[in-house]
């Protein structure tokens, strides 16, 4: 998995370390931890990137509360000192890797297996969910996902960017991070040819 497709994960992530930790800035310092990590990491001995990334999450999240529990106790007073990140983390730009990763799902995945890797994957969606969205049953979204894993993890690409499609799917992806997947539901769903369904 590259660089740009790990950071589809970024709004998961977020997820994840929010529920723990109570604070989105601090979350999101656990999401840039957990990408540091992994981009320094030797990948190839990772066999399922999502796994790796949500464990390590949780398990920074986690890390960062006892931290700050242990602090606390240890200081005995309700002023903290100040917790920063002194690594550099200055090449990371957060929406050039999130377009680009999503440019290589319009080149490399089919409509029907966009629509599930986005959803499963990225927002973790329930197979349940996906029939009424994708037209398909759970097990035939099982098997779009396993394909689109399969397929992003090939250099072939098979289709032309369209900068329409791209700019939509850009927006519509934005706003689903925030909770807004109306948008983002119709457009991989109008995507999906009706004769697939």
């Amino acid at each position: 998995m590259s660089q740009a497709e790990a950071a589809l994960y970024r709004p998961l992530l977020h997820t994840i370390a929010y529920k723990i930790v109570g604070c989105s800035a601090i979350a999101e310092d656990m999401v840039q931890d957990t990408f540091l990590n992994w981009f320094k990491k030797e990948r190839q001995e990772v066999k399922d990137a999502k796994a790796y990334l949500i464990s390590s999450v949780r398990n920074l999240s986690i890390n960062h509360l006892k931290k700050k529990k242990d602090e606390l106790f240890e200081n005995m007073t309700p002023n903290l000192p100040s917790f920063s990140i002194n690594a550099d983390i200055s090449y990371l730009d957060i929406k050039q890797e999130i377009s680009e990763s999503l440019a290589v799902l319009l080149k490399k995945l089919a409509p029907a297996e966009r629509a599930v890797f986005v959803l499963k994957e990225v927002f973790n969606f329930e197979y349940s969910d996906l029939p009424s969205i994708i037209g398909k049953t759970s097990d035939n979204c099982r098997q779009l996902l396993s394909r689109a894993q399969q397929k992003l993890n090939q250099e072939k690409e098979r289709f032309a960017l369209e900068p329409h499609k791209l700019s939509t799917l850009i927006g519509n992806f934005k706003k689903a991070t925030l909770g807004e997947f109306e948008g983002l539901i119709k457009s991989l769903k109008e995507d999906i040819p009706a004769e697939t369904k």
